[in-house]
């Protein structure tokens, strides 16, 4: 008797946690906004200084907050990162008339001002003009790390949205709703951590 309710306790003590860790694992990894780059835009390095512009366009029925940049250029933030981050966007073409639409190539990046890394690249076709998805892996920009050395929680990182003409020729892409997301505590900290580096 005394066995089998000490089994009984023993099993509850095992499954309820993990039963627990599941239900709070489900509910906090669902991607929360941590940056807004649309925000930053006033903040970010533009290259050329002229041509961009904060607009809104329309995806699937959505209005949703855009940069419009030329092409070639090169949008610079200057941020800490969030732990678990991931850069989302959808990016276009804004010009709508194929014959004057070169081929363009959008790459995103990170550098801490000595090294480049680049995260993703992606070409845009010429036609038809439709949304691309463009996404990049942040995690290694933020965290705990085997390190001594390397704390990358301390550092303010460049985070760069270039868009290369692979084509001469005039050119406007449009990066719609560009955003750091993560999980709901790396969301808390980032806050946090944020304002105490600010």
């Amino acid at each position: 008797m005394t066995n089998a309710i000490a089994a009984t306790r023993y099993l509850a003590c095992v499954v309820m946690p993990l039963i627990l860790g599941a239900c709070r694992y489900s509910n906090a990894s669902a991607p929360i906004r941590s940056v807004d780059l649309v925000h930053e835009f006033d903040r970010a390095d533009k290259r050329p200084p002229a041509g961009f512009a904060i607009a809104e366009r329309d995806i699937a029925g959505l209005r949703v907050p855009v940069i419009v940049a030329p092409v070639p250029s090169r949008l610079t933030f200057a941020l800490p990162m969030p732990r678990h981050g991931v850069l989302h966007a959808r990016a276009a073409f804004e010009t709508r008339t194929p014959e004057s639409i070169p081929g363009v190539r959008l790459r995103l990046g990170v550098s801490d001002q000595r090294i480049y890394e680049g995260l993703s690249e992606t070409v845009l076709a010429p036609a038809p003009a439709t949304w691309t998805d463009v996404r990049a892996d942040l995690s290694s920009y933020a965290g705990w790390k085997w390190s001594l050395f390397y704390r990358p929680d301390g550092i303010t990182w460049r985070l760069v949205l270039a868009a290369d003409a692979l084509v001469a020729g005039p050119a406007t892409v449009i990066w719609a709703a560009p955003e750091i997301t993560t999980d709901l505590q790396s969301a808390r900290e980032y806050a946090v951590r944020r304002q105490r580096l600010r």
